[in-house]
């Protein structure tokens, strides 16, 4: 965020007396304090005293002149020459509520890939700012404006939810901030908003500006298209009230690939199995088996994973977290976070990256099923 905490005093003149108040320092005679008024009759009394003050106050003053003058400077002249070149890359994710271990497994996996980046000399420098979403869609499509607020920050990756990446859709292309989706988006057609009216009246258009790294309606469909033919991919649903099993009307009608919160897959699973024959990367999060009990065994569904990655990625991330191996979604965050250092390394600003954007490669998707403790058992491996 742009540094606020700098005092404009400094900027800021006494204001001019009023008229018949005679003033020193902006304070009017008759409320200086006692204090003030035994001050200026020792000073009055003992010269050499008055001498030193002044040197004193002298000294202060430029002291401050100095501090604010540098406080002024641009950031490449306050740095060292030697200094290395800072960007930075933002990630938006839940880091409290039920869905706070999926928050964490994203941010250690680009926090790897950050730290093998500049461990080892990569330019720029990069530095991580995350921002917790709590898994709700309100907070989360306010927190683009917040990371378009700091000029350093060139790059978003996430929300890594469904709900919470199509709420912060249009914040990011209010704010025209390039970012890299770690959960299912709508089809591409819905990504690049119109710009304003052109010279000539012709509409123009900004390109891409939120990435589908995790893939959009249209791939998830046809990845699934075997376990839900016919089913539409929802990222949430119309219906207000609270979801419980007494509900009579159902969040939703029509059979349905859910790519939206935990709790209302875990609902639907419970309730009505046939309304969700499938799934998106929701189906692995704790907290919908910790919802949905014995009745998530058996789903099936679909993420994009990457191709490749490094062959220690899994040791090394399970050794740095000190728990079980990534899964698929931490996969994809930590080939997210290379693809946004390519981005980075090429281009210095936002309007560049934006224009570079349709350069990256998508991962394909990968079907899994969740297994008893195991969410994340690849599908092909079934018998």
């Amino acid at each position: 965020m742009p540094d606020t905490s700098r005092s404009d005093e400094a900027d800021q003149k006494d204001p001019p007396p009023r008229s018949g108040r005679v003033t020193l320092g902006g304070v009017p005679r008759e409320r200086r304090t006692a204090f003030e008024r035994r001050t200026h009759a020792i000073l009055r009394t003992h010269p050499l005293l008055s001498t030193i003050a002044a040197g004193l106050i002298l000294a202060l003053l430029v002291g401050c002149l100095i501090r604010v003058s540098l406080g002024r400077l641009p950031s490449a002249l306050g740095r060292s020459p030697n200094a290395p070149e800072v960007v930075k890359l933002g990630l938006i994710a839940p880091f409290e509520g039920p869905s706070r271990p999926l928050g964490y497994a994203v941010l250690q996996a680009v926090r790897l890939r950050l730290q093998r980046w500049n461990q080892a000399g990569g330019v720029p420098r990069v530095e991580l700012v995350a921002l917790n979403d709590d898994g709700d869609p309100a907070l989360a499509a306010r927190l683009p404006g917040q990371l378009a607020l700091d000029p350093d920050v060139l790059l978003v990756l996430g929300p890594p939810q469904g709900q919470t990446a199509l709420a912060a859709l249009p914040g990011f292309q209010a704010h025209a901030l390039p970012a890299i989706s770690l959960a299912p988006l709508p089809d591409a057609s819905t990504l690049a908003p119109p710009t304003a009216l052109g010279p000539s009246g012709a509409q123009g258009h900004l390109g891409t500006v939120v990435v589908p790294f995790a893939g959009t309606a249209e791939t998830v469909r046809l990845a699934l298209a075997g376990q839900a033919p016919g089913a539409v991919v929802a990222w949430r649903t119309q219906y207000p009230g609270p979801l419980t099993q007494s509900t009579r009307q159902m969040p939703i009608t029509t059979t349905t690939i859910w790519v939206g919160d935990p709790q209302t897959l875990a609902f639907l699973i419970r309730s009505q199995p046939s309304l969700v024959p499938a799934a998106g990367a929701v189906a692995a999060e704790e907290a919908f088996a910790a919802w949905a009990g014995a009745a998530a065994d058996g789903l099936v569904w679909a993420t994009a994973y990457p191709e490749s990655l490094p062959a220690d990625f899994a040791s090394t991330y399970q050794q740095e977290t000190g728990g079980a191996p990534p899964e698929p979604t931490a996969a994809l965050a930590y080939a997210a976070a290379d693809e946004a250092l390519k981005l980075l390394n090429l281009h210095r600003s936002r309007a560049g990256i934006l224009a570079a954007l349709d350069s990256i490669d998508l991962p394909p998707m990968r079907l899994f099923v969740r297994q008893g403790s195991d969410c994340c058992l690849p599908l092909s491996s079934q018998p």
